[in-house]
């Protein structure tokens, strides 16, 4: 069971996931929810993997899938867009892997499984 961590800009600490991203509630691993600022640096030293949301604000996820990458923080960011939004994903983001929010609950356990190991 990995320790995901969502970071999302339309959210506040302490939202439960099922307002973030209700198909992480399906997958057998322990999800906490932070708002997109530099405390979710802190948070991101005791989890496996930082789930960005990007879904309502690219470019705020962009911003801080730059934090991360510049902080010099080693835990592998998964962005969750629109599909509308991969055109606009490069690799100077820093990220280690991107999802459509429509994937299913096989694909983002699939995806968060290969990125913890």
């Amino acid at each position: 069971m990995a320790q995901l961590l969502v970071v999302s800009s339309t959210l506040t600490q302490g939202d439960v996931t099922e307002y973030s991203l209700p198909i992480l509630t399906l997958l057998p691993h322990e999800v906490a929810v932070v708002a997109a600022d530099t405390d979710a640096l802190t948070s991101a030293a005791r989890c496996d993997v930082v789930l960005l949301d990007g879904r309502t604000d690219l470019a705020g996820a962009r911003t801080m899938a730059r934090l991360f990458t510049s902080s010099g923080s080693t835990v592998p960011l998964l962005l969750v867009l629109a599909e509308s939004g991969l055109a606009a994903v490069s690799a100077d983001w820093g990220l280690s892997d991107v999802i459509v929010e429509t994937a299913g609950v096989a694909e983002f356990e699939a995806r968060i499984r290969l990125l913890v190991s």
